[in-house]
């Protein structure tokens, strides 16, 4: 019995960016001069630059940046590994909006071949191994429209084992031929049931008559599914308009199709790191925390109700059944760095950005050299304690247990003529200064650092009072000495919008809220067979949350269709008013600039 799979599952034989083998290949050769620093050699040069392009009636141009092991060929053609760009002609290539796609990994005679990660303007992935410039092996597609293909692909197209999982929440994983589902494979349905059948090149066979469905309800013709029998609701970031938000100084979201439900959550994985405590606490916080407007950052979502027939349905209401949305109490923290008006500052600052109390913090710290992963000191430990928003870490008591002449350090300044003598001065600091076990990490030329790196050990508590544990690597730069040269500007004591649409409905889930609906307002003619919600989510108060809820569409018969459960991951930091309160053991001296503040 053939049984069409609706609305939301695209047709994944679309042609893909590139060319596939064994055809003619589709497109022209693009040349362009740039301008190329080349690592071997340490030099810039002017060159010309030749690469294939896949879709010339688009008329754009590329910006190739090449990696260390990319090369050119006689005529100019890019190898190696890079990032190939292409765009708007003629836009300014800061402007992220004129980027049409972005191949970042290997290329070969002007061609992504290898590894590599392919996006597109419209939100459609491609990554794995390419060929010739499309994927073959195993690989990952995830189309405009946000269903998500992994698995095997021959010229471009899914062929052998594979996992479709469709942003109604339906998951197939079985055999593809030639982009089409073909042979015996399983399906996972939005509520739930999972079940085998047969297909035949996209058309399935033998699917079981009776399948229970969580999804549906409602009453007299839902048990024989009425309309909602034939309609599928699927949840997806709204791709277009997540880049345009990113682009803006928001956060772009992503959406994944698990077994149990809906996934939303930040694309950037610095931001999910954040949030699960994987990320190394660092000076300012990751990168992916800063420039961003963090005031008015929603998540767009798109919420499609069709039928899979394309017959009309008439829909009486459409709401949000929200479960609930709990305030996200996790730390987030950060280091701040004790710089500025003397050279020796043995302490830093923790600040926390998270929307919950850090408990019984403990440090354990090596003293290590620049870079992560060489040499190290033996440990220290050290009682932290409990903290809000932030607390000064005083460790001049560990840099005199590791042997270093704190005293001297604290009281005496240092000079050179020139940079250019810098290390002759560099070595008379080290001959004059007694650094103990932390000689062989000292870093820096001018400015004399040794890292403090290891673990904070803390307790934190959810609004339900159950305890969590967390354990979270930082790393702390320590200024322990400054050579002063002639010629630098003074500095006194430091430390260290999205878009809119009125078509999107602003949905608040109130934090602490639980067990009620948020009704969609219907525009238009009720009568549907393909109808498109536009939703802008975030929690109220503005701060990190998590949301369950599900969509429900009401027809006019009485019958009830779902969706498969959304859990909603809302990320937006605390601002922490912390400021230290260390002051310097010795009287200001430095110039301003000194640390390029």
């Amino acid at each position: 019995m053939h049984w069409k799979t609706g609305v939301a599952a695209a047709v994944l034989a679309a042609s893909l960016a590139f060319p596939s083998i064994g055809a003619e290949p589709q497109g022209a050769w693009s040349e362009r001069v740039q301008v190329l620093y080349q690592p071997l050699t340490k030099s810039v040069v002017r060159t010309r630059l030749r690469v294939w392009d896949p879709e010339p009636s688009r008329n754009l141009d590329f910006v190739w940046e090449p990696d260390r092991d990319a090369v050119l060929g006689a005529d100019g053609t890019i190898n190696g590994s890079g990032t190939l760009t292409w765009r708007v002609r003629g836009s300014a290539s800061y402007d992220p909006r004129t980027i049409y796609s972005t191949y970042t990994g290997a290329m070969k005679n002007g061609r992504p071949e290898g590894k590599g990660r392919l996006v597109l303007r419209s939100g459609e992935v491609l990554e794995g191994r390419f060929l010739a410039g499309v994927l073959n092996g195993k690989g990952l597609r995830i189309d405009a429209a946000g269903n998500r293909y992994e698995g095997s692909f021959v010229d471009g197209l899914p062929q052998g084992d594979g996992r479709f999982a469709s942003i109604s929440g339906e998951i197939y994983t079985g055999p593809f031929v030639a982009g089409k589902k073909h042979g015996i494979g399983e399906t996972r349905a939005a509520g739930g049931t999972t079940y085998r059948s047969y297909w035949t090149m996209g058309e399935e066979r033998d699917r079981p008559r009776i399948i229970a469905d969580a999804t549906l309800g409602g009453v007299l013709k839902a048990q024989s599914g009425g309309d909602a029998g034939k309609v599928e609701i699927s949840v997806a970031v709204d791709a277009r308009m997540t880049t345009k938000a990113e682009e803006e100084g928001g956060v772009a979201y992503q959406h994944m199709v698990r077994d149990d439900d809906i996934a939303i959550f930040p694309a950037d994985e610095e931001l999910n790191a954040l949030w699960n405590g994987t990320a190394e606490v660092t000076v300012g916080g990751t990168s992916a925390l800063q420039n961003r407007d963090w005031e008015y950052v929603p998540a767009f979502v798109a919420v499609e109700v069709g039928t899979t027939d394309g017959s009309k349905a008439k829909i009486d209401k459409l709401e949000l059944q929200v479960a609930g949305t709990e305030a996200y109490r996790k730390p987030m923290l950060s280091i701040s760095q004790h710089l500025g008006c003397v050279a020796f500052r043995p302490s830093f600052s923790i600040t926390n950005e998270g929307w919950g109390a850090v408990k019984n913090m403990a440090m354990t710290l090596q003293f290590s050299g620049e870079e992560a992963g060489g040499a190290a000191s033996r440990a220290f430990t050290r009682a932290v304690g409990d903290f809000d928003e932030g607390v000064d870490v005083a460790i001049e008591d560990i840099f005199r247990e590791a042997g270093v002449d704190t005293a001297k350090l604290e009281s005496k300044r240092y000079s050179c003529p020139s940079m250019d003598a810098m290390n002759v001065c560099r070595a008379q600091v080290f001959n004059d200064v007694g650094f103990g076990e932390i000689a062989d990490y000292v870093w820096g030329e001018d400015k004399l650092f040794v890292t403090a790196r290891g673990t904070l050990d803390y307790d934190w508590a959810d609004d339900s009072g159950q305890v969590h544990k967390a354990s979270e690597p930082f790393s702390a730069p320590i200024s322990v000495a400054f050579i002063e040269t002639q010629g630098e500007a003074e500095c006194g004591d430091g430390f260290g919008g999205s878009p809119e649409a009125g078509r999107y409905q602003d949905v608040r889930f109130p934090v602490g809220k639980t067990d009620y609906s948020i009704p969609m307002p219907l525009r238009g003619n009720r009568n549907i067979s393909d109808y498109v919600a536009r939703l802008k989510l975030q929690a109220d108060p503005n701060m990190s949350a998590f949301t369950r809820f599900t969509v429900a569409a009401s027809f006019a018969d009485g019958s009830v269709k779902k969706s498969k459960p959304v859990s909603f991951f809302f990320m937006r930091p605390r601002a922490s008013t912390f400021e230290t309160a260390i002051q310097p053991a010795a009287a200001c001296y430095l110039p301003e600039g000194a640390y390029g503040c």
